[in-house]
């Protein structure tokens, strides 16, 4: 007769193998990159360009992987948070930077290693963007501005990471870094850009 130990661990491995055929909860849908939820801000100008000075330096670059690349994010933002209400001037979106580059992390040797899940990769995103404005000479007078801002983020990944986990990381980085751009560059445009404004 088997020994009360015995069915206790034929028990504990029956329940494992149950929640192993257990399909795994769906993924939540990431939060997309919208800003329809914040109003225009109104210029005083013909046209607003948006132009990508954007060059991937050194390092291994994976912004391309993002479902959203962080250029194209910028051109979003530009297109729904910038109006043009007609004027003169003119209004340029100048994208100095917009990466994501992968840096792989020290992995734990030895014995401890093998029952050891490491975080395996840290990605690191960066945006820079300058918003200039050029109004000639009218009844307000010339004007000349501009803002910048620079906004990063990093987070880092295990070595198990699954695939489609992988690829929702990469466009959380860009949706966190273009929130944080929207943010201060708004307040940039509004105090630096002013006189472009219609109130």
């Amino acid at each position: 007769m088997p020994s009360r130990r015995s069915l206790l661990a034929v028990v504990a491995v029956a329940v494992l193998g149950l929640s192993a055929c257990q399909s795994a909860p769906p993924r939540p849908a990431p939060r997309p990159i919208d800003f329809s939820n914040f109003g225009p801000i109104i210029l005083s100008a013909g046209g607003v360009d948006v132009v990508n000075g954007y060059r991937p330096g050194g390092g291994k670059h994976v912004e391309d992987r993002s479902a959203v690349p962080p250029v194209e994010a910028v051109r979003r933002w530009a297109s729904e948070r910038l109006q043009a209400a007609g004027g003169a001037g003119r209004v340029r979106v100048t994208i100095k930077d917009a990466s994501i580059i992968e840096v792989a992390l020290p992995k734990t040797e030895g014995v401890k290693g093998y029952f050891t899940t490491d975080q395996a990769q840290r990605y690191d995103g960066r945006i820079e963007v300058e918003v200039s404005g050029d109004m000639p000479d009218n009844s307000a007078g010339a004007f000349r501005g501009a803002t910048k801002a620079i906004v990063t983020y990093s987070t880092t990944v295990p070595e198990n990471i699954a695939l489609a986990d992988r690829e929702a990381i990469f466009l959380d980085i860009t949706r966190r870094l273009v929130e944080d751009l929207n943010a201060r560059l708004d307040s940039g445009i509004r105090k630096d850009l002013a006189p472009m404004i219609r109130r």
